[in-house]
């Protein structure tokens, strides 16, 4: 006797039809999906994969979340129980990005389809776990003829997201197997491993924040099911996950709320003791308790009080410290510009000038000052400014400071002993007027007259600037021969956004602005790609702009897009609303909710009461 499954599987495989009761609502909604979008159930799934290079920049986006799921993908493989399984991660497209496969099941078709850079949202594989846990938001359990293709019905599948502390979904975890028995158990591991990535990418994203951890029972503490919650040093709120909204349900955590405005009592007496290592009890203003501890390690210009010490704890991944560290605010580990600079080190020891090649803002001066304090960082720095100078500026800034040590009845205090050495850099070389030629060819004379073999006491460096790329042929005659003789030593800056160290370069110019303020990854690669900042002078502008309008905390893509101005959000209803009057009201409070909300979708489904891939659905088109 057939069951009701079966009779809506053969009824959908011969008509397209079927009874929507005969299985779990989710299956039976992302069948009707899948007949809207044209997909034939006995034809054979389109199996489309990314090019090698979207697949290298996909995990290039998003390394830190791989680096943590690959041993969570280790782990599991290991708890599974037998053989014949595949394990893989895929990013919010639905595109996968890594796997572990048994040797019995890379036997299988279904391997062969999930690979690395291949599609599986339901729009091309069709009812799928992975499609399917893409589109509700929630884990998904997919088992033999539930998938919508009948040449995948020997195969069940789950997946479980993954959602950052934005509330955003940013990948999702996957398990096929022909063997369907342990399904439920594996599910288990797999939500397990989600959340143990969600947690510790918490973690991560509130480094510089106070976290709490806290659970109804003092037990749980120690367990990934942990609610943790992060607040500033005002003890106003900066983030929570996703466990935190399921116990304070009913609570406001959206804005800017402050811990008196969730839970009772005071912020800061509650710090003083937490931080000592206790574990104390808590109350939210529903009078729901809590066992609460503190979670993270905390710099140390980030203590509440002066006495106050914070307990060790073990990082979660060892960070490459000596990538942070920045000598005087300045940052070159870019490989060619490292490259370069130590050839323009090289060649002054021995005596040739260099000139220093870049566009507006590349920071030219920067690369002066360095050479300069590597090279003679207790001798004179004299910079002239080509671009104002002329003959009387000459003569009383630079040449009536230059005296001979013999004079020693003049006062040094504000001369400078030509003797002694020193560094001279000319600034934009490329707009000297001609007539000043002459005065500065003498100059050079007496500076880079040689009379040690290496750089010593009483030697100068000659230092020069332009914006020209090739010096050959933008000048002519007089200037064109001190052009020359100056790029003894050609330097070449890339633009700001061709580093390859502009992440290093943003944080070290925000730890100069603000030091209670970080960029997340995908905040930095929105500043690379912005149209506006295009040199050092309009990164330094856009970041001192964030840090005066952002709230203290990790600046993410949404408060540069908001702050910033890069994207507007569309206040108009979608095209699946427009024109149906009810639809239309709702889709357009849904949009002046994430408007308000700077576009953050967790904190608009939570203001809102709705569920965030409804939220998702009406903001983007």
């Amino acid at each position: 006797m057939e069951t009701t499954f079966k009779k809506a599987r053969n009824a959908l495989e011969l008509n397209g039809k079927f009874a929507h009761g005969a299985m779990p609502s989710p299956i039976a909604d992302s069948w009707k999906r899948c007949i809207r979008s044209g997909l034939d159930p006995l034809s054979k799934p389109e199996e489309c994969v990314v090019s090698h290079t979207d697949l290298y920049q996909r995990r290039d986006k998003l390394e830190l979340v791989m680096r943590l799921v690959r041993p969570e993908l280790e782990l599991l493989s290991a708890q599974i129980a037998g053989p014949n399984f595949l394990l893989a991660f895929a990013d919010s497209d639905g595109v996968v990005l890594d796997r572990i496969i048994d040797e019995e099941f890379s036997q299988s078709k279904c391997a062969q389809s999930i690979v690395p850079g291949s599609i599986w949202n339901e729009q091309i594989r069709g009812t799928n776990a992975l499609g399917l846990s893409l589109h509700t938001g929630l884990s998904c359990n997919v088992t033999g003829r539930e998938h919508f293709f009948a040449k995948e019905g020997s195969v069940s599948c789950l997946s479980a997201p993954i959602f950052d502390s934005s509330g955003d979904l940013i990948g999702l975890i996957d398990a096929s197997s022909e063997v369907t028995v342990r399904q439920y158990h594996t599910l288990a591991l797999v939500n397990l491993a989600a959340q143990n990535v969600e947690n510790r990418l918490f973690v991560d994203d509130h480094r510089s924040d106070h976290i709490i951890q806290f659970h109804p029972r003092k037990e749980y503490l120690q367990t990934q099911n942990v609610a943790m919650i992060a607040f500033n040093q005002e003890g106003q709120i900066t983030g929570a996950n996703r466990r935190t909204g399921e116990l304070l349900t009913g609570l406001r955590l959206t804005g800017t709320p402050k811990y008196e405005d969730v839970f009772m009592g005071q912020f800061f007496p509650l710090m003083e003791r937490i931080c000592k290592g206790e574990v104390v009890q808590i109350k939210d203003w529903f009078h729901s308790g809590y066992f609460a501890r503190l979670r993270l390690t905390h710099s140390a210009n980030s203590k509440l009080t002066k006495s106050q010490v914070f307990l060790p704890v073990d990082p979660i991944y060892h960070l490459q410290l000596a990538t942070e560290e920045f000598d005087n605010g300045r940052v070159f580990k870019d490989e060619a510009l490292r490259h370069n600079l130590r050839l323009a080190k090289k060649s002054a020891l021995q005596g040739l000038p260099v000139m220093i090649s870049g566009g507006p803002g590349t920071g030219k001066n920067t690369i002066a000052e360095e050479i300069h304090d590597q090279l003679h960082p207790k001798q004179s720095f004299i910079i002239l400014d080509c671009a104002t100078l002329n003959v009387d500026s000459v003569e009383s800034q630079l040449i009536a400071q230059m005296i001979p040590s013999s004079a020693s009845s003049v006062s040094m205090d504000d001369k400078v002993d030509l003797n002694k050495g020193g560094t001279l850099y000319l600034d934009r070389v490329d707009l000297l007027s001609t007539e000043i030629v002459p005065i500065l060819t003498t100059l050079l004379n007496r500076c880079t007259q040689r009379r040690k073999l290496l750089l010593g006491d009483g030697e100068w460096i000659i230092l020069s600037s332009t914006q020209a790329v090739d010096t050959r042929n933008s000048s002519k005659g007089p200037l064109q021969q001190l052009e020359s003789r100056l790029a003894g030593f050609s330097l070449f800056l890339p633009k700001l956004r061709n580093r390859s160290d502009f992440r290093h370069v943003c944080s070290s110019m925000l730890m100069v602005i603000s030091s209670q303020h970080s960029l997340s990854n995908n905040a930095i690669e929105a500043l690379r790609t912005s149209a506006a900042i295009d040199n050092l002078s309009d990164l330094d502008w856009s970041l001192r702009t964030l840090v005066s309008q952002h709230h203290e905390g990790i600046i993410k893509t949404e408060g540069v897009s908001r702050i910033l101005g890069q994207h507007e959000f569309d206040t108009s209803a979608c095209p699946r609303c427009a024109g149906h009057m009810a639809k239309e009201i709702q889709c357009l409070e849904i949009r002046k909710t994430v408007l308000e909300c700077s576009g953050n979708i967790a904190l608009a489904a939570r203001q809102l009461r709705v569920a965030r891939n409804t939220v998702k659905a009406h903001s983007i088109d």
